[in-house]
């Protein structure tokens, strides 16, 4: 039987501004343990300070792996349209719940891969249970998935997907070559395959993504240092040439 899993209400302070998250876990290592200890905010990806000045004003910010809304609601309440993707249902009903309160983020279930597909799978939710839940996850397209639902194009993406950033962007080259917004990338480098039919990090050598071909159209900097290789874990800043 799975344990039962205790969940509490807590506020954070962003910038002066009290945010309410609902449903929040007891245990794990999480977002919902830095919200309760109130040090969301002073985590590396969630510094906005270098974000936000490379976003036009009421410009649109797609929070690609929203987990329940800790990057969204901060980007609302700085005024920029949010278009919130995650692929867990659980955490989709708990991301919906902590935005109902800000309309301008929008919130899409839908988990990025390389190919359109539905599966019954145990899935990297951020969780950190012991045992992963299985649920039913809605593999998209990102490029094909915006088209269908006629959702604008972004003037800055964030991207944590727990490794699946290397399948993910074979479905984004759209984005990547054309509309070109600014990224704040999460890169789980050797990020380890914890479940089966999760696939998570996968090499280039292994059929992955070749991200090197993103510095022919970017200027990369990793934790805030200019680098010519994605080659460690980290957050990675990329700005249009």
């Amino acid at each position: 039987a799975r344990n039962v899993i205790k969940m509490t209400d807590a506020t954070i302070n962003y910038r002066d501004t009290p945010i309410k998250f609902y449903d929040l876990l007891d245990k794990g290592y999480n977002m919902d343990t830095f919200i309760r200890e109130g040090s969301l905010y002073t985590r590396g990806d969630h510094h906005f300070g270098s974000l936000i000045p490379h976003i036009p004003k009421e410009g649109v910010v797609y929070d690609i792996g929203a987990y329940i809304g800790t990057f969204s609601i901060p980007m609302a309440l700085e005024g920029f349209d949010v278009i919130a993707f995650e692929g867990f249902p659980k955490n989709v009903e708990r991301l919906k719940k902590n935005c109902e309160a800000y309309p301008k983020i929008k919130v899409y279930e839908a988990a990025l891969s390389n190919e359109k597909r539905e599966v019954v799978t145990q899935f990297n939710d951020c969780m950190d249970e012991e045992e992963a839940q299985e649920a039913i996850i809605k593999y998209v397209l990102l490029d094909d998935f915006i088209a269908e639902n006629d959702i604008p194009a972004p003037d800055f993406i964030k991207v944590d997907i727990e490794g699946m950033e290397t399948l993910a962007l074979f479905g984004m080259s759209n984005l990547v070559k054309n509309v070109k917004p600014i990224w704040q990338l999460c890169y789980h480098h050797n990020h380890p395959d914890k479940y089966t039919d999760y696939p998570g990090f996968v090499p280039t050598a292994k059929g992955g993504f070749d991200f090197s071909s993103l510095f022919e159209d970017y200027d990369i900097s990793c934790d805030g240092v200019p680098t010519q290789s994605f080659d460690r874990w980290g957050e990675y800043l990329m700005i249009p040439k």
